[in-house]
């Protein structure tokens, strides 16, 4: 199962890496437009995004229109938990180029000296970042299972969204008892 879900990774990383930046840029656009439809028709208060790295579905635009129109946005931090296991937590930002530094694998994370930590059952919609999904909604992200551990901790009416360019979309993704699926899938081409 752990083999499978390497190679699938490693397979779909390696498309999604081909994509040219140009071609990321407008097609997450489309993506993160469909985001920010859901987000006005849902009555979405506070918003927990991830910040893009390496051919990710693009982010940034999105962060910027959420607190723009007034929307509290929230990033994901990794920090050690008292078990010793690296978790996220979630830390309200309100500028999305002041509030951020370089964190772990060099993705910007919110700085916990000016942002503001926020409990998980206060966030109403989470952006799941992930390298696979499946017509069912099961993803597979980077392996940590950072997303997996931090979704048990939502509402159960927080809605899970996962940004992904139609190319990360597959049959299935071979599932462990602990993944958890989203609940929308956001492509260029479909809302699954």
């Amino acid at each position: 199962m752990i083999d499978s879900k390497s190679a699938l990774r490693e397979e779909i990383l390696k498309k999604r890496n081909a994509v040219p930046k140009n071609e990321i840029e407008t097609l997450s656009r489309v993506i993160m437009q469909k985001a920010a439809d859901l987000c006005k028709s849902a009555g979405i208060k506070l918003i927990m995004c991830y910040m893009d790295f390496r051919n990710e579905v693009m982010t940034g635009d999105f962060i910027r229109q959420c607190l723009a129109s007034g929307k509290r946005v929230a990033l994901p931090l990794v920090e050690r938990g008292t078990d010793g296991r690296k978790n996220i937590s979630a830390y309200e930002i309100k500028d999305e180029q002041r509030d951020v530094s370089p964190g772990t694998y060099g993705i910007l994370e919110p700085n916990p000296a000016v942002a503001k930590l926020v409990k998980p059952t206060d966030i109403d919609l989470v952006i799941v970042p992930g390298v696979v999904f499946d017509e069912e909604k099961y993803r597979i992200g980077y392996g940590a299972g950072y997303y997996d551990r931090f979704l048990l901790k939502v509402r159960p009416d927080c809605i899970k969204a996962a940004p992904a360019f139609e190319i990360q979309i597959v049959d299935k993704v071979p599932r462990e008892e602990h993944d958890i699926p989203v609940d929308i899938i956001i492509t260029e081409k479909r809302i699954i």
